[in-house]
């Protein structure tokens, strides 16, 4: 692998031509959004309102404000009109029920002096006054009832129902609002432009707090972006007005960060973990109760329950009390908020994800078909883990690049357990890095001693697969007669401060240095993993950008080998595969022109045969590649190894000393690199052994079920299906269970068993 910089001209036009990713990052992530949502279970059932359709963006916000009472509908109570704009005496209304719903007792109803509210009706003239009453809006003079209620008045309101009903949520004797609880609470550190130029102080503050709450992301890009620096790079637009559909969506999202849950018992995800909440007919938080969880793959759903409607024990449930689908003393009790949280064992959700019962009952109680069972369907990407390292990488393998060309490197966020991941250290939010590119100029062999002629700072903030991307280019040629090597560089990544990366180092602190000459290797499990680094040159930094010769010795011919099976089944009949040999040069260009060979060590191949045969030479096409077909007939495993080899080769044919090293393709000497070799394995059919055998996982296939298992020269090939018995770690497993558990290294113990299902033997299969 080769690392490369830019200049900071030809960074900005190769971000613009390659992408950065995500392009437009948001600035910060907001640093305070509700883990779980107020619209869940029964509060997303259709309120049948008809003209909100079941595509409608805020469909389920529309139905969630209505579940709790917060909207009667218009008309006769049978259209919520969602593109209708609030207007001021709406908002009270709105912001009055959501309190209730939420539990806060909003009092009785006293003039608060407004001037303008008298032919109101009765409810928003009392939703109006309570509202100033208990000071989550000014009280007096005019409240312009009628007016469409500006984006800059609806923070007003909102934050005036959060202060009074979020735990997270204060504001002060003075007027500041604190995000957050106990010592950690803070006033928001993010700003709109826009707002913050036109809106009185508190406004702004308001603004800015429902920004990091989740409640607003913005309404349209600003004019200036940098993602390293505040203001956001949205517009709020504070004077615009809201509609009645884009009012449900806030009202709901604010809700999300009080206890307003449905009524009885629901569950939702709260990052890795499931959260259980019993509520009482109002909505409220009910302590103390008994709650049975248990799960399984979603998978086995159907298998669940037998048809009385108990439990089906078959189907592997698993639960977090002593018995699985009955309400016992160990099972989980709500909190003094109402909630019992669980965390899903690792491996969940699992591969087509997890779904989760919870109902609560009294002691003794067993699942049965009049039990109300919540369901929570968890899909496999729901919970992803948190970033635990980073791997870099990118598809160019060679050890020189010409010089005018671009290369693009990934960011990939992984796991504890070394799988792509999507989120940062919160388990939640995208991780953000800086990466400097320092650009050093070559004179003669080595890099120029006074350091770095260019340097160059690139924010990334991952995208939603986890992934950041950045492209490198070449500075200009500076001497554009001259055949040579012309720069090298460093490239160091940085987890930006506060930006929810995982450390750079296994220190937490220090810079990674990818490619750079006497600096630390891979860090290990905590750090960043460059992927090729190790192929770098030893005494330079990164890749070299050249004009220098493509060709000048044996060393700079690279060939591969790439059979189109590693590990493939073996067969007395004939078993086929294809093995594609090519051959590039220093800047992983390919060669035409060149003629190759490719033998086998195996007997039973159709190849020749490494060090008897003559094989034939074959010349490689335009991609400087020639693909082989070839059989190997033989039941037996075996270790079949693959050896390709290229003629002396001289190109123009007059056997002197190289003429033009340069030249397209290059005409040199006869060249003769070495020879090098790829390991097939071919494996035998398990079945055909008869015997319990244990080994290592080397390669598995979901797709078509079969795990080639065994070590070098002696693999098996093993079939499993939904037939089979499974156990992981000593326990029982289901099919979904089991696949899910496979990872190559794993040990895998199997026992033939002589014994029929139908017109088939059945396999044990554990894992460990």
């Amino acid at each position: 692998s080769g690392w490369a910089v830019l200049a900071a001209g030809a960074l900005v036009a190769s971000l613009l031509a390659v992408g950065a990713s995500p392009a437009a990052a948001d600035t910060d992530v907001a640093d305070n959004t509700a883990d779980t949502s107020a619209c869940v279970g029964d509060a997303l059932g259709d309120q049948m309102f008809t003209d909100v359709s079941d595509m409608h963006t805020f469909k389920d916000a529309i139905n969630c404000i209505a579940y709790y009472g917060i909207t009667n509908g218009t008309g006769d109570g049978s259209t919520y009109s969602p593109n209708q704009d609030v207007t001021r005496a709406e908002m009270a209304v709105f912001i009055a029920r959501a309190a209730e719903a939420a539990g806060f007792d909003l009092g009785d109803a006293m003039s608060a002096g407004f001037t303008d509210i008298g032919d109101t009706w009765a409810e928003a003239q009392d939703a109006i006054n309570r509202l100033a009453s208990k000071g989550m809006i000014s009280s007096g003079g005019a409240y312009r009832p009628d007016d469409a209620i500006t984006r800059g008045e609806m923070a007003t309101f909102l934050i005036g129902l959060l202060a009074k009903t979020a735990p997270n949520v204060t504001v002060t004797s003075t007027g500041a609002i604190l995000l957050g609880t106990g010592g950690t609470a803070a006033e928001a550190d993010d700003y709109f432009a826009d707002a913050r130029a036109s809106v009185p102080a508190g406004n702004d503050a308001e603004i800015s707090a429902i920004y990091e709450l989740g409640v607003t992301k913005g309404a349209s890009a600003a004019a200036v972006q940098d993602d390293t620096k505040t203001p956001l790079d949205t517009n709020y637009e504070p004077f615009g007005t809201v509609n009645r559909g884009e009012m449900a969506a806030f009202i709901t999202r604010a809700l999300g960060h009080t206890t307003v849950r449905p009524t009885g018992i629901s569950a939702q995800v709260d990052g890795s973990d499931v959260v259980v909440s019993a509520r009482d007919g109002d909505f409220q938080p009910t302590a103390g109760v008994v709650v049975d969880v248990f799960y399984t793959d979603t998978s086995g759903v159907d298998l669940a329950f037998r048809a009385n409607g108990s439990c089906n024990e078959v189907s592997s449930f698993t639960g977090f009390g002593m018995h699985v689908c009955e309400i016992e003393s160990s099972d989980l009790v709500t909190g003094g908020d109402g909630d019992a949280t669980v965390a899903l064992p690792t491996g969940h959700p699992a591969v087509g994800g997890t779904t989760v019962w919870a109902w609560t009952g009294d002691t003794g109680d067993a699942v049965n078909s009049s039990t109300d069972l919540f369901q929570l369907d968890i899909p496999e990407d729901a919970a992803p883990k948190a970033a635990a390292r980073v791997r870099v990488s990118t598809d160019f393998g060679a050890s020189k690049v010409h010089l005018g060309s671009s290369v693009l490197y990934t960011v990939q966020l992984e796991d504890s357990d070394g799988k792509a991941t999507t989120v940062g250290t919160d388990s939640k939010s995208p991780a953000q890095f800086l990466v400097t590119m320092s650009t050093y100029a070559i004179v003669g062999t080595a890099r120029n001693p006074q350091g770095a002629s260019t340097v160059v700072t690139l924010p990334l903030t991952t995208d939603a697969d986890g992934k950041a991307t950045f492209p490198v280019s070449g500075l200009p040629d500076p001497a554009p007669g001259t055949k040579a090597d012309k720069y090298e560089v460093d490239i160091h990544i940085q987890p930006r401060q506060n930006g929810n990366a995982p450390a750079a180092g296994t220190s937490g602190s220090e810079t990674y240095y990818i490619g750079a000459a006497g600096t630390a290797t891979a860090p290990g499990a905590t750090g960043l993993v460059p992927v090729n680094a190790s192929t770098a040159p030893a005494d330079r930094g990164g890749l070299v950008f050249s004009t220098g010769p493509r060709v000048s010795a044996a060393a700079d011919i690279t060939i591969t080998i790439e059979p189109a099976a590693e590990y493939a089944a073996a067969d007395a009949r004939g078993a086929s595969n294809r093995v594609t040999v090519s051959v590039t040069d220093l800047y992983g260009d390919p060669i035409t022109g060149v003629k190759v060979t490719l033998t086998s060590n195996a007997a039973d191949s159709s190849l020749p045969t490494t060090g008897t045969d003559t094989p034939r030479e074959f010349t490689v096409g335009r991609g400087g590649s020639y693909t082989y077909g070839y059989a190997y007939s033989s039941a037996s495993a075996a270790a079949e190894v693959l050896t390709a080899d290229i003629a002396d080769w001289d190109h123009d044919g007059d056997g002197a000393a190289a003429d033009d090293t340069t030249a397209t393709p290059p005409e040199t000497a006869p060249l003769n690199p070495d020879a090098v070799t790829k390991t097939v394995e071919w494996a035998q059919d398990f079945n055909a052994t008869g015997a319990a055998l244990t080994g290592a996982v080397l390669k598995l296939d979901t797709e078509t079920n079969t795990i080639f298992t065994g070590s070098t020269g002696t693999v098996l090939v093993v079939s499993y299906d939904s037939n089979d018995r499974f156990n992981v770690d000593g326990s029982a497993s289901t099919y979904a269970g089991f696949e899910r558990a496979l990872s190559v290294g794993d040990t895998l113990t199997w026992v033939f068993d002589t014994s029929r299902t139908g017109s088939r033997r059945v396999n044990t299969f554990s894992l460990t």
